[in-house]
């Protein structure tokens, strides 16, 4: 079995790709979830350095969907986006030393907005962004690389919680007392999707505030395309309006949440699917989210006991992030109408 932990070597890796001699000794950045992010500072420059999850470079996709991700990038970044794509060496985005992979970016200089904090200026700024990458052509990456399939997710919520419960972990007891809503926002999540998946696009797919920085001016700079892939615009665009209105602080915003939709849709956004379908849609990609920290709080997919922690803390609160989304969608039906009735 191939090596799942973290093999760091910050000198090897800048003297294989030329970087230049380390000056300081590297710093761990903190915001990810997936990955370890780290500033070094080099005589020739500084860089951020993404050392990708050992766990997750075992999955046989995982080269390609990188690798895929970062053509997303490039292309976004061609059409006047600005993204931050990974450096290129020998042609490949990929750097590898003793078999830790790593991306490699120049570093720049932005700060995220803080989580809880809501600025309209922002949603502004953001529902444009969305609207052009939407409306960016991705038809070469498309041809040049498989697409992705539509595949309904079936998971054992009821073994996962009494495996959890087993361990002792907090998240299991939440669990099981909400398995038939489980059950049931999986088979919503399913059949919408299935509707929806011919009317899909290449997106960013985790445009939340951590993945934007912010320069002095307010000009944003969009990072980690890790994400990137086929999606429903209409299903990423509520996914995005929520990060930016507060949602997952329980500090809303209606006023933010219906600006970035109505800029989305003032700059290009186009939606031509139905809400149900679109909220109900929204499940699966936070039960996906779920099942994976579960799977690394019950130590079946982790690195270290760092991640196992990380785990456990995420599915904590992954789980009640549901339950809030699957309460706020009756009132965010209303306000899409309302939406819909100005816009018109």
């Amino acid at each position: 079995m191939e090596n799942s932990t973290y093999r760091l070597n910050f000198e090897k890796l800048c003297d294989k790709y030329f970087l230049g001699q380390l000056t300081t000794e590297p710093q761990q950045v903190f915001g990810g979830f997936l990955h370890r992010m780290y500033k070094i500072k080099t005589d020739k420059n500084q860089y951020a350095v993404k050392a990708l999850n050992p766990q997750i470079m075992q999955r046989k996709t995982a080269m390609d969907n990188y690798i895929f991700s970062e053509k997303v990038a490039n292309k976004a970044f061609q059409n006047g986006i600005n993204a931050l794509p990974a450096i290129i060496s020998n042609g490949s985005c990929i750097h590898e030393v003793d078999g830790q992979y790593y991306l490699l970016f120049p570093w720049v200089q932005g700060k995220t907005l803080p989580t809880g904090i809501v600025d309209i200026e922002r949603c502004k700024i953001i529902g444009i962004i969305l609207a052009n990458i939407h409306n960016t052509d991705f038809t070469q990456i498309i041809v040049n690389n498989k697409n992705e399939d539509f595949n309904e997710s079936f998971i054992d919520w009821n073994e996962f919680a009494l495996q959890g419960q087993q361990e002792n972990l907090k998240w299991s007891t939440l669990l099981l007392e909400n398995l038939t809503e489980f059950y049931n926002w999986e088979k919503l999540a399913n059949s919408s999707s299935k509707l929806l998946m011919n009317n899909s696009i290449i997106s960013h797919r985790d445009l939340d505030q951590k993945n934007v920085l912010w320069d002095e001016n307010l000009v944003p700079i969009i990072i980690d395309w890790e994400a990137a892939g086929m999606t429903n615009p209409a299903q990423e665009l509520i996914d995005v309006a929520l990060y930016w209105s507060g949602f997952e602080s329980g500090n809303l915003s209606k006023d933010a949440f219906c600006t970035m939709i109505s800029n989305y849709r003032k700059h290009g956004g186009m939606i031509g699917d139905n809400w149900e379908d679109v909220l109900n849609s929204g499940f699966q990609g936070k039960l996906e989210w779920l099942a994976y920290n579960i799977r690394r709080s019950l130590r079946l997919e982790c690195t270290d006991d760092t991640e196992q922690e990380l785990g456990t803390i995420e599915a904590l609160k992954t789980i009640q992030a549901i339950k809030d989304y699957a309460n706020f969608i009756p009132l965010c039906t209303e306000w899409l109408t309302e939406i819909d009735s100005i816009d018109i």
